[in-house]
C-alpha cells in the first residue's frame, strides 16, 4: 500500500487507508444478489441435463438455452465475488442507515444527511449514502447517492449556500447547496424499505 501524506496544521501525518463505507441493506442486497445468482445457476444447470437427455445437443434449444443461462449466471456470480472479495481485501464498515436520523445539526454535507441542490439550475434532493446505496426508492422524494460517487465526493464537506462544479459523466455540472439536514426515520424507509422488515 502506497503511504500518502498529508499536511494538518503544518504537521505532516501519515493517513490510513480508508476502509469503504456500506449501509447495512447494501451488504444484505449483496448477499442476497450472490445467492440468487447461485440458485438460478444450479436451476440452469438441471435444465440443461434434463434437456441433454432428448438427444442431438447441437440442435437442442433447451439445453442450448440452458447452458447459455449457466453461463451467464456464472459470470455474475464471477463479478459479485469480485466486488465481495474487493471489499474483505480493501476493508469495510457497515453503517445502519437509521443511525443517521438523530438531532444532531449537520454543519457540512457528510454521510448520512439529506442535501438539497440545485443541479445546473434544477431543484434537486438527495441522502449521500453509502458506497453501493443507488437504488431507486419506490416511494419519497429523495434519491441515495454514494458517498464515492462523482456527485457524493463533489458534496462532501461542503456547505449551505455553497457552489462549486462536479464531473459527471464527462460533463461539467453546476451545483449549489441549498440546505443540508438530517433525514427523518419515515425518509430513510422508504429509502431502504427493507429495515422495515428487519
Amino acid at each position: 500500500m502506497r503511504e500518502i501524506r498529508l499536511t494538518i496544521s503544518d504537521q505532516i501525518v501519515p493517513s490510513v487507508k480508508e476502509k469503504i463505507i456500506l449501509s447495512t441493506v447494501s451488504a444484505w442486497e449483496l448477499g442476497n444478489r450472490f445467492e440468487s445468482t447461485q440458485a438460478q445457476k444450479n436451476e440452469a444447470l438441471r435444465e440443461a441435463k434434463v434437456a441433454k437427455q432428448d438427444g442431438d445437443l447441437s440442435e437442442n434449444a433447451p439445453y442450448q438455452a440452458a447452458k447459455e443461462k449457466f453461463r451467464t449466471m456464472g459470470r455474475i456470480q464471477r463479478r459479485l465475488t469480485r466486488e465481495m472479495d474487493q471489499l474483505l481485501a480493501e476493508g469495510h464498515r457497515l453503517v445502519d442507515p437509521l443511525t443517521w436520523v438523530n438531532d444532531d445539526i449537520p454543519q457540512e454535507v457528510e454521510l448520512g444527511t439529506v442535501v438539497v441542490i440545485d443541479l445546473d439550475g434544477e431543484r434537486e434532493k438527495f441522502l449521500v449514502g453509502g458506497a453501493r446505496d443507488h437504488n431507486v426508492p419506490n416511494e419519497g422524494d429523495i434519491l441515495p447517492i454514494p458517498y464515492s460517487s462523482p456527485l457524493g465526493h463533489g458534496l462532501m464537506g461542503k456547505h449551505e449556500n455553497e457552489s462549486f462544479t462536479v464531473k459527471i459523466r464527462e460533463a461539467a455540472r453546476a451545483v449549489r447547496i441549498y440546505s443540508i439536514r438530517r433525514p427523518t426515520r419515515d425518509e430513510i424507509l422508504a429509502i431502504f424499505p427493507a429495515l422495515k422488515e428487519g
